[in-house]
């Protein structure tokens, strides 16, 4: 069994941003489609199925699953941070590259990887640990809770920071089941130092990928956060204070509340999944010195400022191979993304964080300034959760109908969205039924790519940093 067909160690879900993005890359790079989020083609063939149950039962069915691949609490002990880091540099080819991306996760950076022929490895891993039972809005029993493994957490793994999140609007259903730990190196774990020096030759470049991100957090110690809500459809205010949105999100749930009560944040931190934790630039920058390699950062605050770079950036790439204008535009939706095929496709990537409304206006705000596409198809990551700033299925499918001709919500059942599960299945099968398709592209040439990178970067909010220059 290899690192790409084995199921991920314990101590890092599968669904979350980090392993979710880097086997849709490691998968491009094999020159394989991205297929499924699961992993399970069982799994994956029971999903549709599960669309024809009652609420409730969906609900149950997305929790569960959730949670097998949460840690047992008793079994924390055997948590290797190393193994899970062996794993992750396992799932790429084992060849030289002209490039790597560390840092942040980020879904326009996976686009970037795949055009270059380039890996990406994540400084933050999810770590989920079972909690059964526990009520994802009261927020002070779920820090009290976490008490026990942050501080386990600490006393094992000196080179990690700590970030325990619950993010009621968002994770709703996972959260009846489970803590969320998402952990960040602040050292570079063997296995990345020792796959970074086989795969980059002198003279190549590490690209530092660094969103700027922060929120408010309480500090539980010099490396250990509790975050209290995410990015996405709320706003840190409507967390920390309620408001009308949050009433009425209890209404929708008959849950007598009219605002959360969190515990008092008294200090900002790297925003817990999408925020970058400088502690490791010291060890990257030692180590790219060593090597001979060039390090350029990727400085950025909004996650969604790559997607629209990576966009221009593959417009002039196929204008390179003579596919101009762009006919095509395909919008990825959290993991689900499918890199190789949308450069057989020639589309353009669009990559955006969630399925709420600040995406929704973002893809418009894009639409706005682009030439009308031929062509609108997009992905809906469905996480179960009628949130605070959910974009309804009809925005969606109006931002779809924008091209010359009718997109399509691809793989997608409007009628049961947001608790449409069975899209972790059937998003790649509407995919295959697009066309034209064409061979693979060859690789975007490094010095091509740098060139379209700073030409579009600052114009969408993005800095490069060279921080060595060794070549």
């Amino acid at each position: 069994m290899t690192a790409q067909t084995a199921a991920p160690p314990l101590g890092i879900a599968r669904f979350d941003s980090a392993a979710g993005m880097a086997q849709a890359l490691a998968l491009a790079l094999h020159g394989r489609e991205f297929r499924s989020l699961t992993g399970s083609p069982v799994l994956d063939s029971v999903l549709p199925a599960v669309n024809l149950l009652p609420r409730r039962l969906r609900e149950w069915f997305y929790s569960f699953s959730g949670m097998v691949e949460a840690l047992p609490a008793d079994k924390l002990r055997q948590l290797d941070v190393g193994r899970i880091a062996r794993w992750l540099t396992g799932l790429y080819p084992d060849r030289t590259f002209p490039a790597a991306f560390i840092g942040s996760s980020n879904g326009a950076t996976v686009h970037l990887g795949a055009a270059l022929g380039a890996p990406w490895l994540s400084q933050t891993l999810l770590c989920p640990v079972r909690n059964l039972g526990a009520d994802a809005d009261d927020a002070n029993e779920g820090f009290a809770a976490g008490a026990s493994t942050v501080a386990h957490l600490l006393e094992t793994e000196p080179d990690l920071s700590v970030h325990h999140m619950h993010d009621p609007n968002q994770d709703r259903l996972m959260l009846r089941t489970m803590s969320y730990f998402r952990l960040k190196h602040r050292r570079l774990p063997a296995a990345y130092r020792a796959a970074l020096t086989r795969w980059l030759p002198r003279g190549a470049t590490l690209y530092v990928v660094n969103c700027t991100r922060r929120w408010p957090v309480t500090r539980t110690g010099p490396r250990s956060v509790f975050q209290f809500g995410a990015v996405g459809g709320a706003t840190i205010d409507e967390y920390q204070h309620g408001g009308e949105r949050v009433r009425a999100y209890f209404s929708r749930y008959h849950v007598d509340r009219a605002r959360w009560d969190p515990p008092e944040p008294n200090d900002t931190a790297p925003e817990a999944e999408w925020g970058y934790d400088p502690a490791l630039d010291s060890d990257l920058d030692d180590l790219a010195h060593a090597q001979g390699w060039s390090v350029i950062e990727l400085r950025f605050e909004d996650p969604e400022a790559m997607s629209d770079v990576t966009a221009a950036l593959h417009q002039d790439w196929y204008a390179d191979l003579g596919h101009q204008p762009p006919h095509h535009l395909l919008v990825d939706s959290f993991v689900l993304m499918a890199p190789l095929r949308t450069q057989r496709l020639r589309a353009i990537p669009l990559w955006l964080l969630f399925s709420v409304q600040p995406s929704a206006d973002h893809l418009a705000r894009y639409l706005d300034q682009q030439p009308q596409f031929d062509r609108i198809d997009l992905m809906l990551f469905s996480h179960g959760t009628e949130g605070v700033g959910l974009a309804p299925v009809e925005t969606w499918q109006h931002l779809a109908a924008r091209g010359r001709q009718p997109g399509r919500l691809l793989g997608v059942d409007p009628r049961h969205y947001p608790r449409d599960f069975a899209t972790f299945a059937r998003f790649h099968r509407d995919l295959e039924t697009l066309g034209p398709v064409h061979a693979a592209p060859p690789l975007l040439d490094l010095e091509r790519f740098e060139t379209l990178l700073r030409r579009h970067a600052a114009h969408h909010g993005v800095t490069l940093i060279a921080r060595t220059s060794d070549r």
